[in-house]
């Protein structure tokens, strides 16, 4: 909330004929001076760049009266002769009548923010010392200005960017109070001296006042009194340096202490970001470590499934090899023991046929015989050659991808079977016939064969 401040300083002064010895009483005028409550807004060239300098100052320093300052850098006119620099010339109206046009948006602003305002435009060659002489012409105490453009503003931003701002925060007079705002945020501010200041102009005049009054009580020589009132002057101005270097300093002391806390706070701050991501890092780094060993163990179970799955598919390809071998060695002596058997009904029919009929023909017809398996046929069938086969014979043929007869070699016209009924007719009536010749293997034989089988492939 904005104070407003109104100090009387009374200002004393002596005036004495150097030859009257009476000492006139010295006179006093008492004099009022009203601290400047205006807050004044230094804008730029650019087209309402300061705007948010200007809106802040609105909203923020509580002020009603605001002065919007402009300082012109004019375009330098050569004069050849007598004559203007035309082009010069209408460059440095058109600079002036913009400069000019952007005061007025600066005072609608004002307008729409219900403030009164007014402007103050000068030219210089330089617009830091036009600023400064601003203020010391119209007795400037609060001052707002930006601290560097907006487009340069930044999160970051803890100190003033723009020069002209750090030559005016150095140069300007200490009883200026100046905000330093950029794009809407306050970056810095100079606190001015003015209560220390007040302090010594009250001291000095409760000291005038007490002289007065004791002047009036008694008479004091001009001279002496000339010489109190010099060294009471040279007092104060040495007292009131004294109190603005001290103050100075205090100020310049503040500063680095907040500097200091700041630079520690933003390494705290440093320290516990990485300190977080130390801690994220390790814990990623434990997760990537687990999700590794488990992926080592779940490698290392399936190498050792794969490595029991092939060694069980080896065991069952050795054992399916040695199954193969004794089926065909089963299949080999099944063979021969059906040739033996044949030769041995041949012998009894052959010896029976001698004793009880001689003239009978016990032998086997050679056509119930199979031309593959050369054994009499069970299942005769008339293949396209004309040949007749034992079915299951001519079958495995065909289906083993032969499109030859077996007999002639040639291509076959279709692969076709047709049961020889009266061939079957007559095998079974040779077989009925011959029963009694034909001699049954024994089961303990067989099985005994497919043990030696057995065991002589496991020790092959």
């Amino acid at each position: 909330m904005k104070l407003k401040i109104q100090e009387n300083v009374e200002m004393a002064g002596s005036t004495r004929d150097g030859g009257s010895d009476d000492g006139e009483s010295m006179k006093i005028s008492n004099r009022k001076v009203v601290m400047d409550e205006k807050i004044y807004v230094a804008v730029t060239k650019r087209d309402l760049e300061s705007k948010s300098s200007l809106v802040w100052a609105i909203q923020n320093t509580g002020g009603r009266e605001f002065c919007i300052v402009y300082v012109h850098q004019p375009v330098h006119i050569s004069i050849p002769g007598a004559r203007f620099h035309e082009h010069k010339l209408r460059r440095y109206r058109k600079k002036k009548k913009r400069a000019l046009n952007n005061l007025d948006k600066y005072l609608h602003i004002c307008r729409q923010m219900q403030v009164s305002a007014e402007t103050i435009y000068i030219e210089m060659d330089s617009i830091e010392e036009g600023i400064l002489q601003l203020i010391s012409q119209h007795g400037i105490k609060k001052l707002v200005m930006g601290a560097a453009a907006d487009r340069h503003y930044s999160m970051k931003m803890r100190d003033l960017q723009s020069k002209k701002a750090i030559y005016i925060r150095r140069e300007a007079p200490d009883t200026c109070h100046i905000w330093f705002p950029c794009n809407g945020y306050l970056i810095f501010t100079r606190e001015a001296r003015r209560r220390e200041i007040l302090y010594l102009e009250g001291t000095s005049s409760s000291y005038l006042s007490q002289s007065k009054i004791t002047k009036g009580t008694e008479r004091v020589p001009s001279s002496s009194m000339a010489k109190d009132d010099v060294g009471n002057q040279v007092a104060l101005k040495e007292a009131e340096r004294a109190k603005r270097e001290t103050l100075f300093e205090a100020s310049k002391r503040e500063e680095a202490e907040k500097s200091a806390i700041d630079a520690i706070k933003r390494a705290k701050d440093s320290e516990n970001r990485y300190l977080n991501e130390l801690k994220r890092r390790k814990e990623t780094e434990k997760a990537l470590k687990e999700a590794k060993e488990q992926l080592e163990k779940m490698r290392s179970e399936s190498e050792s499934r794969i490595a029991e799955s092939s060694m069980v598919i080896r065991e069952l390809q050795g054992d399916h090899c040695v199954l193969m071998e004794v089926l065909r060695r089963l299949g080999d002596e099944r063979e021969e023991l059906k040739i033996k058997l044949r030769k041995v009904s041949k012998l009894k029919s052959k010896r029976e046929g001698e004793e009880v009929s001689p003239s009978r023909d016990p032998e086997l017809p050679q056509y119930f015989l199979c031309p593959i398996t050369q054994d009499v046929m069970e299942d005769p069938q008339v293949a396209a050659d004309g040949f007749t086969y034992e079915g299951e014979a001519i079958r495995c043929w065909l289906d083993s991808g032969h499109e030859t007869s077996p007999m002639t070699n040639k291509r076959l016209i279709h692969t076709s079977l047709v049961p020889n009924l009266s061939l079957r007719s007559a095998i079974q009536e040779w077989l009925q016939d011959s029963s009694s010749w034909i001699i049954e293997p024994d089961p303990l034989f067989v099985k005994d064969l497919i043990k030696r089988g057995l065991k002589s492939l496991e020790a092959n």
